[in-house]
């Protein structure tokens, strides 16, 4: 297995500025407060103007993090069911797995790679409690009408926009659509709070009160406190029956980092749309691949590059394309994601007999390219040429 690439699949998204740094430094040498201080507080407000939500946004430590706190708070029943893409990352999906309610699997429509409205359809019913609508790869799913079904049915909606901070449908950002929203600022995001990190919106107002104590260990200041120290310096409360509080609080230089790199994000996601339009431009002529589709009057922050290599009518696959691409010119192409009803620890927990066709047929056929954006031009389009070098041997039969 070759190790060194040319230009390996990148586990850093973007780099930090001397600015940012700086004001980083700062808060190590000097802040007494490293967590849950006034850092959090001008992020969670900026983060909130950023996307214009009107909701309120809370600063955990990821993604993941975030997507288990807007289960904690669905009072999860065994019997409830809750409808998830099976393409998507596992944290989607672990938080409602530990509730023990059942995940019932979406697939995802061929043309946007995200999931299905049909599959969705198919699969409510009166247990149905939350659907969880995945922005993937920094394009938005149809979530205009699964929100207009949501509302319908009085169901739930989760909006994981992990993926896609920056991500617009008719010029609304990506996580004013559901009743929860999460964001991630893992080390691979657009946006990254040095490593880990996530946002949690909640748009429901019936929700945000019971946040703040189960971020933080059900944290209360006692009332009416006539000595500082009697009798402790915090109370700590059960928010919510049968819910045991949680600690997921963001770092105050994990806050500052992102305070600041929101005013390079529309720059940094512009970048990503002129390289994906570049790549896409350069491979049209191969009618063989296919590339995310965006619908009109969306906006994709282009998180990840994926592609679709439609075999039939080729004398060529994929794992032939990722492995000359390897070997030859040492571009580490990698695929995504495995189907979360094939995993080990989801097939034992749910056991179905689904046929989710797409679903399956993208993952056997997809390919994902590096996409980092400080890859220097001339890498980037010696990536291009190594593609086209490929692809122009590849013999393609018209139906």
């Amino acid at each position: 297995m070759k190790k060194n690439f040319l230009i390996p699949w990148s586990a850093r998204s973007h780099n930090l500025n001397n600015f940012e740094i700086s004001k980083i430094v700062k808060i190590l040498k000097k802040g007494n407060v490293l967590t849950q201080g006034i850092w959090l507080k001008k992020f969670e407000e900026k983060f909130q103007k950023f996307i214009k939500s009107k909701g309120k946004a809370f600063g955990v430590t990821s993604g993941a993090s975030a997507i288990e706190l807007a289960a904690s708070l669905l009072r999860l029943k065994k019997e409830d069911e809750i409808i998830i893409p099976s393409h998507t990352y596992c944290a989607t999906a672990l938080p409602f797995a530990r509730y023990n309610c059942k995940i019932k699997w979406a697939d995802i429509d061929l043309n946007t790679f995200c999931i299905d409205v049909n599959s969705i359809k198919k699969l409510i019913n009166k247990k149905t409690k939350a659907v969880v609508a995945v922005h993937l790869y920094g394009s938005p799913c149809d979530i205009l009408t699964i929100k207009k079904i949501c509302e319908e049915k009085k169901i739930i909606l989760i909006e994981d926009c992990a993926q896609s901070l920056g991500s617009k449908v008719h010029n609304t950002h990506v996580g004013n659509f559901g009743d929860f929203a999460i964001f991630s600022f893992h080390q691979q995001k657009n946006l990254t709070t040095l490593g880990e990190g996530g946002m949690l919106i909640v748009n429901n107002k019936k929700f945000q009160k019971f946040i703040p104590g189960l971020r933080h260990n059900g944290h209360r200041e006692y009332k009416n406190k006539k000595k500082y120290w009697i009798p402790a310096m915090v109370d700590v409360y059960k928010d919510l029956d049968g819910v045991t509080p949680f600690n997921f609080p963001m770092t105050e230089i994990q806050a500052c980092s992102g305070f600041y790199l929101l005013d390079r994000l529309n720059i940094l996601n512009k970048k990503r749309n002129l390289r994906a339009k570049k790549i896409i431009n350069s491979l049209k002529e191969f009618k063989f691949i296919k590339f995310q589709k965006i619908e009109a009057n969306n906006y994709s922050s282009y998180h990840l590059l994926p592609a679709f290599f439609e075999t039939k009518n080729t004398n060529f696959t994929r794992n032939k394309f990722i492995d000359l691409m390897s070997k030859k010119y040492g571009i580490q192409v990698i695929i995504q994601y495995h189907p979360l009803d094939k995993y080990h620890f989801f097939k034992k927990k749910y056991k179905s007999n689904l046929k989710l066709k797409n679903t399956y047929n993208f993952y056997n056929n997809m390919f994902s390219l590096p996409f980092h954006v400080w890859m220097s031009e001339k890498k980037f389009d010696y990536m291009i040429s190594s593609c086209r070098n490929i692809l122009k041997k590849v013999n393609y039969f018209e139906e």
